[in-house]
């Protein structure tokens, strides 16, 4: 995928008590080995970095070399179009989505499922997300919806791996009990 999100949390810690509690950086994708297909991801990477500084939509200029959040935002907008997955009204073709996901995951049907899963229950959550914070990112150009589908997604594939990706660490198993107590996905579904 185009990127993982990264979490911090306790690995010695038995009791997570708050979603926000976190002392050790740890990046999901250490602990299920999902195969990423980054042929998009470092084009738009490469192109999105070599343009200096960007112009917002309030006409003030932005370094995404600085600014990671706005760099993942725009490098997700880019990789969706490049896949047409990006409508031009910024919707997102959630069916080809899906055929291109299931299509990329073939050789594992378990995988294929969970990814199919994910980006049906995430939809709609990323959707309310991005509505709900786009006051963070009212001046960029780029539009937050990819990411914060990406995120999700990607969260729900690491919350419920397939066993034979799962590396099971005392890290790892730390990190799945804190996507579990702290699924927002499932929270909104309520």
């Amino acid at each position: 995928m185009l990127f993982l999100s990264i979490f911090k949390i306790d690995s010695t810690s038995n009791k997570l008590n708050s979603c926000d509690t976190t002392k050790h950086t740890k990046l999901l994708g250490s602990c299920c080995n999902v195969p990423r297909n980054d042929q998009y991801s470092k084009a738009c990477r490469q192109s999105l970095l070599s343009k200096t500084n960007r112009t917002t939509n309030n006409a003030e200029t932005r370094n995404l070399k600085s600014d990671k959040v706005a760099l993942h935002a725009c490098m997700a907008e880019c990789v969706f179009k490049k896949n047409g997955f990006l409508y031009s009204n910024g919707t997102v073709n959630l069916s080809v989505m899906q055929r291109s996901l299931e299509q990329r995951y073939k050789k594992d049907a378990a995988l294929a499922k969970l990814v199919a899963k994910s980006l049906n229950s995430c939809a709609d959550y990323a959707k309310i997300r991005t509505k709900q914070f786009e006051w963070l990112h009212a001046k960029d150009n780029c539009d937050y919806y990819p990411a914060t589908l990406l995120a999700c997604i990607m969260e729900q594939v690491y919350q419920n791996c397939p066993a034979s990706l799962w590396k099971n660490t005392e890290d790892c198993a730390a990190m799945k009990k804190f996507l579990i107590a702290c699924d927002d996905v499932k929270k909104t579904r309520k």
